[in-house]
């Protein structure tokens, strides 16, 4: 989906940055947010329909 495309882009890309930095606190809790923006968009897809 579109709608999230940007935004899991970007958590990828913070992600990649905190583990240059050695920073694995704030990588977990990145992981979280983008996990969480990834089953919100499968759930809307699945049940919505891709738009």
């Amino acid at each position: 989906m579109e709608k999230y495309a940007n935004e899991i882009l970007m958590l990828q890309y913070r992600i990649k940055r905190y583990q240059a930095m050695r920073n694995g606190a704030m990588c977990q809790t990145l992981n979280g947010q983008l996990q969480r923006l990834m089953a919100k968009q499968a759930y809307e897809t699945a049940n919505y329909g891709v738009n």
